[in-house]
């Protein structure tokens, strides 16, 4: 199966699966502020979505943007850093790693607006939308004095493409530890390869049998998006999409939280306090974002089954400002709904929280 094919079944599932923050639409433009300060320009708020833009917050910053009109790329770029914005084939490359945008960009007239975790994951910063008072504040964070550097591995046979993406971290003074975590994270790659290799040999036995089989060849994807990275805790999700036959593939989304002087990997019970009812309380706020969902649109008035509560040991990661939980394809919502992520932010938690990690040290 050629490129083209490959990208347009893993951009789909993509932008299926990786959902923006949901914001229900109280004003258009709401004002923006950057570390406390106003800059000239606007938020737009569009389809329960916030986005922000590009050249005016990135100037702001300090970086340089230039626009090509002939290829659809925007360049992004200050002395320790470099990102190059593919609108044509829906494609970021932030230094070493490139990664397909999720959808959360729009053009509004001539400029581009992208969505909240571009800025977060990219230039390090909060974002959180004062509903009352219209406002939408950026606020720069102080990441641990870590560096990620990208491992990829790719091939292209007759039965399988496969293409990896997997983070290691350097600069932790225990290297132990470090060895560790990037150990867990090396192993998430392998088994991602190992099962797009099992699901090329299956479907090879098969039309060998007699089965007529897919047209395509299988397709294993893996990649991360560095979440959090603040108060010696590294946050990471992962992405496994895996093609073998039929309409579409699946992409399962993992994710880890470590401690990065120990090593330890936390679960959702570790964050919060030990008599804390956190289940109860973010069960009713993903709930309740449901039901805002559905009205706005943006999720089906039906559902493969009906949501009570989040486990106990929820699948969840850290953002700058909040914890998300986010369930998988069909876990509740048809395929459409793609992996639905929830938000709950610190500030909401903040009786709740294990006051060590310093989760409101921004708030």
């Amino acid at each position: 199966m050629g490129k083209k094919v490959f990208l347009a079944g893993f951009v789909i599932s993509l932008m299926l699966s990786m959902h923006a923050y949901g914001f229900a639409a109280a004003e258009s433009q709401p004002a923006i502020m950057l570390n406390g300060t106003a800059i000239e320009a606007a938020a737009s708020v569009d389809g329960g979505n916030v986005y922000l833009p590009l050249r005016a917050v990135g100037e702001a910053l300090g970086y340089e943007i230039q626009w090509s009109g002939k290829d659809k790329t925007i360049s992004v770029s200050r002395p320790e850093k470099d990102i190059i914005i593919d609108l044509n084939n829906y494609k970021i490359t932030a230094n070493d790693h490139a990664y397909y945008m999720s959808g959360d960009y729009t053009i509004i007239g001539d400029s581009t607006y992208m969505g909240p975790d571009f800025f977060s994951e990219n230039f390090g910063l909060t974002v959180r939308w004062d509903r009352q008072n219209g406002i939408v504040q950026l606020e720069n964070v102080k990441e641990n004095a870590i560096s990620i550097k990208t491992v990829k591995e790719a091939s292209d046979t007759d039965t399988i493409k496969i293409a990896l993406q997997c983070p290691q971290i350097d600069g932790l003074a225990d290297k132990t530890v470090q060895d560790r975590i990037n150990a867990v994270f090396s192993k998430l790659a392998v088994d991602a390869k190992n099962e797009g290799l099992k699901n090329a040999d299956e479907m090879e036995k098969a039309i060998a049998s007699g089965y007529g089989g897919s047209p395509n060849k299988c397709e294993t994807y893996f990649d991360y998006r560095l979440k959090y990275n603040q108060n010696e805790l590294l946050s990471v999700v992962f992405l496994d999409y895996q093609y073998t036959g039929g309409a579409h593939g699946l992409t399962v989304q993992s994710s880890h939280t470590f401690n990065l002087k120990t090593g330890e990997e936390y679960k959702l019970k570790d964050l919060v306090k030990s008599d804390a009812d956190y289940v109860s309380f973010i069960s009713k706020a993903v709930k309740n974002e449901i039901d805002a969902r559905v009205k706005e649109g943006v999720l089906p008035d039906y559902a493969i089954a009906p949501f009570e509560a989040v486990r106990e040991d929820q699948d969840f990661y850290l953002s700058n400002n909040a914890v998300v939980v986010y369930f998988q394809q069909y876990e509740y919502f048809p395929y459409a709904a793609g992996i639905q992520e929830f938000p709950v932010e610190f500030s909401a938690l903040k009786d709740l929280l294990r006051p060590e990690f310093g989760f409101l040290h921004n708030e």
